[in-house]
């Protein structure tokens, strides 16, 4: 349990990349399948142009709808964490060999478009929706370099992805692309993340970045460096603030130490009464940094009582106006960290209160990389404005906070359905066995990806709850009923996954349909698709149990069935 009472599954470290972007990491084989499957969306959809403004033609994109369904089987049952290193696809830590991709036109053309966009690695977290998928398949048919944002190009980037702008978009979407500062995501949704090649920060290259957030070692080194000063501060050789932490740099013993903080803080009192953030975090950087060589030597009481200055309220809320424009956020959360509670409360208002995505994407991974904050995030479950409702919710997927769910769980009723997905979304992330309890009665919903969302949740009930399954007879009417291809789908992989007798048997029904019903009629097979999907999950659930099945389908009237099982014949 943490110090405030309420248990999380393990929490984040650090940033977005790393913030629950995967949930199992597949094998080699499955991850070259899983990534092949993602090149054939993007080339079937750039065949049709789509992503490039042409009208499809709705009688060949039943073949894209084809392609997502292959993805979207192969990425629920693991993630995807590929990187584009050095001019070849690394999956999950192994590189693919350079003759497979060469000899591949699908793999060879995907990593083409990859470096082309300087797409640097592409993760997509298990059980990713299809719509999400799409999204990334789009934005690799693109095929364009990054070009530098302006209010046309951002807001073209804004309509053609995300929709028009608001205020109350959640942060889990895309991520304007910029050229200066460089992008840290191409793409962001709750499932998917784009980000770009690591570029090095100076001309040598000896700080290049690894991951959203990495410290600029260059502006580490602070003691008795008058350029390190003036780098963090932005500040003249001869202006206060750089004497005062010149002061500090060159002090050797604890008395000159405090009488060179005295200056400092008294700098602070001005800078806070006049708002001005920028020279603020200049001198919190320089501090840490400085903190960071003295240790505990002399000078490192003089360093904490000006880091404790910088935790009044009014200095963190200016510390926290930086953090989207800081290239070094991570100094910025130290310091922040430090102040504990006080420092999410900031950080949450500021969130609520950003005008544009690129802001509050910022806001929501600096929030969950504290990994703090459960006691007011549930505070905010009760507000009555529908987009603090849910990201709170949101935050407290992401972090983890396992005792959410009993508080989430009245909100799957709520009658806004972005907090209904915002909430199924997150009591999936959260896994325990009263979210996944709970979302088995969403089934009914009225929108399709909460009911996605509550299938996903019966395929994960044996896992949860020792091995005892819920009845498979209530997804199976919801499956008869369901109108929405997504959700249809998720609900036949759950009945294999669930694997009981009944679930079995209705899975046959729908495979093999039987030549006459009990009133002596003939039944009308499913279309193709829900027959290959229900096959599919037989196989998944009993292997060479249903090898009967299989071999009868072989020689199926329907030629894309038949060809089906002569693919998984083996």
């Amino acid at each position: 349990m943490s110090p405030l009472g309420y248990r999380r599954s393990t929490p984040s470290s650090t940033l977005a990349v790393d913030s629950g972007m995967h949930r199992a990491v597949p094998d080699g084989r499955a991850a070259r399948g899983t990534l092949r499957a993602l090149a054939l969306l993007v080339d079937r959809m750039a065949t049709l142009g789509l992503g490039q403004g042409r009208e499809p033609d709705p009688e060949r994109m039943a073949s894209v709808r084809d392609a997502l369904r292959q993805l979207t089987a192969r990425i629920r049952e693991a993630a995807m964490l590929c990187r584009v290193m050095d001019g070849q696809f690394v999956l999950a830590g192994d590189p693919v060999d350079r003759g497979l991709t060469r000899d591949d036109p699908l793999l060879g053309t995907l990593l083409q478009r990859c470096l082309t966009l300087a797409a640097g690695s592409i993760t997509v977290r298990q059980g990713a929706a299809p719509s999400e998928l799409l999204t990334l398949a789009q934005l690799l048919t693109q095929s364009t370099q990054p070009t530098p944002s302006g209010p046309a190009t951002d807001a073209a980037r804004r309509e053609a992805f995300a929709g028009p702008p608001s205020r109350s978009d959640t942060p889990t979407t895309l991520s304007s692309v910029s050229a200066a500062p460089p992008p840290r995501e191409l793409l962001r949704s709750w499932s998917v993340l784009v980000t770009p090649v690591d570029t090095p920060r100076d001309g040598d290259g000896s700080a290049a970045a690894s991951g959203l957030e990495e410290a600029d070692v260059n502006h580490m080194s602070f003691a008795g460096e008058t350029p390190a000063v003036h780098a963090e501060t932005g500040d003249q050789g001869g202006s206060p603030t750089a004497l005062a932490l010149t002061r500090l740099a060159g002090s050797h013993t604890d008395d000159t130490a405090m009488r060179a903080a005295d200056a400092v803080i008294a700098l602070l009192d001005d800078l806070e009464f006049r708002g001005d953030a920028q020279a603020i975090e200049g001198i919190a950087r320089a501090v840490m940094a400085h903190g960071h060589q003295v240790g505990s030597g002399p000078g490192r009481l003089a360093t904490e009582r000006i880091l404790r200055r910088l935790q009044h309220r009014r200095t963190l809320e200016l510390l926290a106006s930086r953090v989207p424009y800081s290239v070094d956020r991570l100094v910025l959360l130290e310091l922040l960290a430090r102040a504990g509670e006080i420092a999410v409360d900031v950080l949450v208002r500021q969130l609520m209160s950003a005008e544009d995505t690129q802001s509050r994407r910022a806001y929501f991974d600096s929030i969950v990389s504290l990994d703090l904050g459960g006691t007011m995030l549930f505070d905010l479950l009760r507000d009555s404005r529908w987009f603090v409702v849910r990201n709170a919710v949101a935050l407290l997927g992401e972090m983890g906070v396992e005792s959410a769910d009993q508080a989430m769980l009245p909100l799957l009723a709520h009658e806004d359905d972005r907090i209904r997905i915002a909430v199924a979304r997150a009591l999936i992330r959260l896994g325990t066995a009263k979210a996944i309890a709970g979302l088995h009665n969403a089934i009914d919903d009225r929108h399709a990806e909460v009911r996605r969302i509550a299938a996903v949740s019966y395929g994960l009930s044996n896992s949860v709850s020792g091995g005892v399954r819920p009845p498979a007879a209530r997804l199976a009417v919801a499956f008869e009923q369901e109108t929405d291809e997504d959700a249809a789908l998720e609900m036949l992989a759950a009945l294999g996954k669930l694997g009981s007798a009944d679930a079995i048997q209705r899975l046959l029904r729908i495979a093999v349909p039987s030549q006459n019903t009990e009133a002596g009629e003939k039944t009308v097979p499913r279309e193709a698709w829900l027959r290959i999907a229900a096959i599919e999950a037989l196989v998944k659930a009993r292997g060479n149990a249903v090898r009967p099945a299989i071999e009868q389908l072989v020689n199926d009237p329907d030629p894309e069935v038949a060809a089906a099982a002569q693919r998984l014949r083996g």
